[in-house]
């Protein structure tokens, strides 16, 4: 007689492609399926790596090696310098309404290409909720592909990741955004922001 558990995992176990990848700023790793990606995490955070598939998932879920979605070679083109090649790449994330609002402009954001946690705020309706946009990108389950490196603070500071800061750093050194020395971006946001408004 067949186990409960054998019984779930041929009926109810959905498979995770999990492929792995060498970047200039750490190993990741990256959960997919058919549909899009679920996850992105880099080696030194790889305890959330389960917990984000559990939201997703539940807890039927079994893990393989693949990449149905060819994005090892996207994200190698993205470090290599063809910064639009993880446009357009399905997820298949999970989060609340919000959650998914916010992640949607940020994903609309080109390289190079700043906008600032206040900004979102505003086109939400809710122009004092900049801490709250910034807790919705600090859960970003799929950074790279939901480019948070791309929102930063009204002050001109860096903001937070959820990969960390020095890699936001070298992100936005990598899209041209920020020259390797500079701490501060005030001048770079209000360009952007400058444009925002005329548009």
């Amino acid at each position: 007689m067949r186990t409960v558990a054998e019984m779930l995992n041929d009926s109810a176990s959905a498979p995770i492609a999990v492929t792995t990848l060498e970047s200039p700023i750490g190993d990741l790793l990256v959960a997919s399926t058919e549909k899009g990606v679920c996850a992105l995490t880099f080696d030194d955070r790889v305890e959330s790596f389960e917990h984000r598939l559990r939201r997703n998932f539940g807890h039927f879920f079994h893990l393989e090696v693949g990449d149905p979605l060819d994005v090892a070679q996207r994200l190698r083109r993205y470090f290599t310098g063809e910064l639009t090649a993880l446009d357009g790449i399905p997820l298949a994330v999970t989060g609340t309404p919000k959650q998914h609002q916010v992640w949607d402009i940020v994903r609309t954001l080109h390289p190079g290409e700043l906008t600032t946690y206040s900004r979102i705020a505003e086109r939400l309706g809710v122009p004092r909720g900049h801490s709250a946009i910034a807790v919705c990108l600090a859960s970003n389950p799929a950074p790279l592909f939901i480019p948070c490196q791309r929102v930063v603070t009204a002050s001109g500071g860096i903001g937070s990741h959820p990969a960390g800061i020095a890699r936001k750093r070298w992100l936005l050194s990598h899209e041209g955004v920020l020259d390797a020395g500079e701490l501060s971006i005030v001048a770079r946001c209000a360009a952007v922001s400058h444009r925002t408004n005329a548009a």
